[in-house]
């Protein structure tokens, strides 16, 4: 005999099996009954002299049984929730400053309260291409973590550099090191 055979026979048998242990086990189930359990004795519910009235926002109702309901349900879906995202489209964008005047310029890429901030700043700057740097500094009694470009000479780089930055959605600061 072919071996699918045995295969088909086998899977046959282990069918079987398993449907009677599944049977089995439902009818066990069905068949038994559950334990009764004796119902705590509930006290009568006290309401307190000074209660005050719950506001409308958490709106609770004790029902006679001393379950608590709970309105939210109702509520809710007449709220309104303003959602506000700041979206920037192309034309609202910020147009990076234009340099013209000859010098040496240093762009900074932000600055940081965290130095896993400041590295993540860095990193997302070298694979635009840019080298950079950060400079540690004091704000307001707290260290800052500057992020800086090389200094740049050439008018034409600066630019190029600032609007590579700010099409990224990099905010940028142009400082003018030196004439």
């Amino acid at each position: 005999m072919p071996g699918w055979v045995y295969m088909l026979a086998g899977l046959a048998i282990g069918l079987a099996v398993a449907y009677g242990v599944y049977v089995s086990g439902n009818k066990r189930l069905v068949t038994s009954q559950p334990e009764p359990v004796a119902e705590p004795a509930k006290a009568p519910a006290k309401k307190p002299a000074t209660a005050k009235p719950a506001p409308a926002a958490v709106a609770e109702d004790v029902a006679a049984e001393g379950d608590i309901t709970f309105d939210f349900y109702e509520m809710l879906p007449n709220l309104d929730v303003e959602l506000y995202e700041e979206t920037k489209t192309p034309t609202e964008t910020a147009a990076p400053p234009a340099v013209s005047k000859q010098g040496i310029y240093i762009i900074q890429a932000g600055s940081f309260s965290g130095l896993a901030d400041a590295n993540r700043r860095k990193a997302e700057l070298g694979l635009l291409g840019i080298h950079s740097e950060i400079k540690t500094g004091d704000a307001g009694g707290r260290t800052v973590y500057r992020v800086y470009t090389d200094p740049m000479e050439n008018p034409d780089d600066v630019n190029r550099t600032s609007t590579l930055l700010t099409d990224q959605g990099i905010d940028i600061l142009l400082k003018r090191v030196a004439d």
